[in-house]
């Protein structure tokens, strides 16, 4: 028979939950009074004005708020939005917001969050020049007042959330830094995540269009990954995490950027790992398309501990013809934050393109210590190997290697490098060096000192740059001697000298002449600089103690003062160039004391004249090919020789073969012409004259030559676009009897003689105007006769006063 307590079990526990369920239906009741009579909408006026007190924002809420009381305690507004602080314009706003709380689990002490969502929010953060913020009035905390001491605080392992997910939907964040110039934005920005419960393992995607002007990106953004979040134990993992950026990124266009792996971290007990770490990237620069992966199967890192597997990557680059593959391997390692040790480091480069086909190898040893960031190698050894067509490729570089993470300083403190390598003018090169390098990434700068020997030439060198972006170069450079032509593909003697005299110009040639000067380069250069040079060989013209300074920046480059010691004299001016639509050039030069003769030899295989002596030339042009340039000189020079020849005429021997037709002055006269020659001169003993430049065409009208025998000027053009010269130079015989043929020609004294000088420069042809001789040689015998008539007049007259006077 059961028992009487047997019974009465039953009957209360039917009686609890009758009680229990009366309860219930007594808080269903007056939860249903409560949201019938209740209306939020009545205290937006009251939440309004508290956000003006206290936080000097406007705060609008045009949407309807529509609560909920069960099962769940709910929220859901409308359009809502938030002003800047004392301000009228929009900080922040959202279309529809919706949250809910489930009731029973807070009497638990647990936060149970069904669902939160929204839509629609735009956010606009900004840091001012002076580093403030839009929203410091937000995260201010307002003062605490004393309270008495509180009871034991409930510990976060004992209050829990739990939160079934979170959506966001079209959502666009920006953030303006004034005081970095920086602007980003997020935009269409969706993020759905699973459960959020403490330590309890979950999933979360988030996509947005990012775009940013510093750096440049312009790109679509997706990461999907695992999570756990334990705030207990501040532990926070991420599983299976894959991320893909996709769009433009730096300079790069159609970039791909993928990660995948597992991160693990927890800073309070200073531990953090990764797991299966893959990276990949591809994208496109003008020409080049970029890969490139990084593996990092496992680190590990705690205070008192690091390890890691073997590291490995590859980066391929294509340009053209150009291939250029990279690859770079590290061992696994293990050792403590403070001592670690990568035994062997390599990282190997393979270019080809057209006929260069070369490797670099960089090897060595890295140790270091990560918590004061200090990273060293006691040697690091940089090998090339290959060839250029026939030409060998070869040579080493070392040096110890000092990085502190820290300060951001990077030192190569004793540099030492031997290199054979192909000389762009034909052949091989040796370059020998020894220096030192640094980098201050805090202070964006580079600095190189090298010493060395490039073939015969010794050099002291020093580079640098900062900062980084835009890039600023400095430069001084010291080089005892130098054959410029070696590595210009210049020979000893300019190209002229194997082209025939007056041979017309190919169509190549032409071409050339025509083809675009491209100055874009400059555009973005900026350098300033000095080059010391004892004894350089340019173009076959030789100088000394050549001295030049340059400055580059804003889209023009300048060198000034430009000088050096030549052929007995001296040089000094400044030339620059500057790239706008139609590039532009000027040159403004003065040579003094110069010896012409050996000058133009060099520089361009002839010898037309000598004599030593000044000239002076202030010129500019613009133009996109050479035939322009020519064709648009404009500006002045001025020629100053003394003691000298011009070659290809002589004037005085062209005389005396016409001496015998000067004195016929009968019918029509025929002219004297020739070409000149080399073997062919007329000495001067001095020489002067000026030129006006317009389009190309420089204009003389002051030609002054003279010599013992003649005195020549004249006036003409020498055309530079079309390379010709038409000029008429006038000689006249003076009395002396000096000089080349001289008592020959003493029958010839006072006449002007006009010669014609016509032609394109590799054959300049010469002719002497006869009948224009004889004409002045007429002039001059009507003259002669007027005055012998007068003479014999003046007499008559004399013999007759004499007789009528009787004396």
């Amino acid at each position: 028979m059961p028992s009487r307590k047997g019974i009465l079990m039953p009957k209360a526990f039917k009686i609890i939950a009758l009680v229990l369920a009366a309860l219930l239906a007594l808080a269903a009741i007056a939860a249903a009074i409560f949201a019938a009579t209740f209306n939020p909408n009545d205290y937006k006026p009251q939440l309004i004005r508290l956000v003006a007190e206290k936080k000097q924002r406007a705060l609008a809420i045009p949407g309807e708020i529509k609560l909920s009381f069960f099962p769940k305690l709910g929220v859901q507004l409308g359009q809502v939005s938030l002003s800047e602080h004392q301000g009228s314009a929009e900080f922040a706003s959202f279309k529809q917001a919706r949250v809910s709380l489930a009731l029973i689990p807070l009497l638990r002490r647990q936060l149970v969050v069904d669902q939160i969502s929204l839509d629609g929010l735009q956010a606009r953060l900004r840091r001012n020049a002076d580093g403030s913020t839009n929203f410091d009035d937000l995260l201010a905390q307002e003062p605490e007042k004393p309270e008495p001491p509180a009871k034991e605080q409930p510990t976060a392992e004992a209050f829990r959330f739990d939160i079934s997910g979170v959506e966001i939907t079209n959502a666009l964040v920006s953030f303006d830094d004034l005081q970095a110039k920086r602007n980003v934005a997020l935009a269409e920005l969706d993020l759905k995540t699973g459960k959020i419960a403490n330590a309890t393992p979950s999933q979360m995607t988030l996509s947005a269009n990012v775009k940013s002007n510093a750096p440049a990106v312009d790109a679509r953004v997706a990461i999907k990954s695992g999570f756990t979040i334990d705030l207990g134990q501040k532990h926070y993992i991420l599983r299976g995490a894959n991320a893909e950026i996709k769009g433009k990124l730096l300079e790069f266009t159609d970039a791909l950027l993928r990660f995948s792996g597992d991160a693990d971290l927890q800073p309070g007990a200073k531990r953090f790992a990764l797991d299966g770490v893959k990276l990949a990237a591809s994208g496109k620069r003008a020409a080049q398309a970029l890969e490139m992966r990084l593996e990092m199967p496992k680190l590990a890192l705690t205070d008192k501990a690091a390890s890691g597997g073997k590291l490995s990557g590859e980066a391929k680059l294509a340009e053209g013809p150009r291939n250029i593959r990279a690859t770079f391997s590290a061992p696994s390692f293990e050792g403590s934050p403070q001592a670690f040790r990568l035994p062997a480091v390599v990282l190997d480069v393979a270019i080809k393109e057209g006929k260069l086909d070369a490797t670099a190898k960089l090897a060595g040893s890295v140790s270091g210590d990560i918590d004061k960031l200090l990273f060293q190698s006691p040697q690091l050894k940089l090998a090339l190997a290959g060839k250029q067509g026939d030409t060998a490729i070869d040579g080493n570089l070392t040096t110890p290697f000092n990085a502190n993470l820290k300060t951001k300083r990077i030192d190569l403190p004793s540099i030492v490098a031997a290199f054979v390598l192909p000389n762009p003018g034909g052949g091989s090169l040796k370059l020998n060096a020894a220096g030192n390098a640094s980098v201050d990434l805090a202070k964006s700068s580079l600095s190189t000192a090298l010493k060395g020997k490039l073939d015969e030439s010794s050099f002291d060198a020093k580079f640098g740059m900062a900062p980084f972006s835009p890039a600023a170069y400095t430069f001084d450079v010291d080089i005892d001697r130098i054959n410029a032509d070696r590595y210009l593909g210049k020979g000893a003697a300019p190209a002229a000298a194997a082209k025939p005299a007056g041979k017309p110009v190919g169509p190549a040639a032409g071409a050339a002449a025509a083809q675009g000067i491209d100055l874009s380069p400059l555009r973005e250069l900026r350098a300033r600089g000095t080059l010391k040079v004892g004894a350089l060989t340019l173009h076959n013209i030789k100088a000394a103690k050549l001295r030049a300074t340059l400055h580059a920046g804003d889209g023009k480059i300048e060198i000034s003062p430009l000088a050096a010691n030549l052929y007995g004299g001296s040089a000094s001016g400044s030339v620059s160039a500057t790239a706008s639509k139609a590039p532009r050039f000027a040159l403004k030069q003065s040579l003094t004391g110069i010896d012409v003769g050996p000058l133009l030899k060099d520089a361009i295989d002839k010898q037309p004249i000598d004599g030593r002596g000044n000239v002076t030339l202030d010129v500019t042009s613009a133009g996109g090919g050479f035939d322009q340039i020519k064709k648009s000189v404009n500006g002045s020079a001025r020629l100053e020789l003394r003691e000298g020849a011009v070659h290809g005429i002589n004037v005085a021997q062209s005389i005396r073969k016409a001496k015998a037709k000067i004195g016929e002055l009968r019918g029509q006269q025929a002219n004297e012409t020739g070409t000149g020659s080399v073997a062919e001169k007329t000495d001067f003993s001095e020489l002067t004259g000026s030129f006006r430049i317009t389009n190309g065409v420089a204009r003389n009208d002051d030609l002054n030559l003279k010599s013992p025998l003649i005195r020549l000027g004249g006036a003409g053009d020498i055309d530079l676009g079309a390379e010709r010269l038409d000029y008429l130079a006038k000689v006249t015989v003076v009395s002396t009897l000096q000089g080349q043929g001289g008592p020959e020609l003493q029958a010839l004294k006072g006449l002007t003689i006009p010669v014609r000088l016509s032609g394109p420069f590799t054959a300049i042809g010469w002719r002497i105007d006869f009948a224009g001789l004889a004409k002045e040689a007429a002039k001059e015998k009507i003259e002669e006769k007027k005055t012998e008539i007068k003479e014999k007049a003046r007499e008559k007259l004399q013999d007759k006063l004499k007789g009528l006077f009787g004396k």
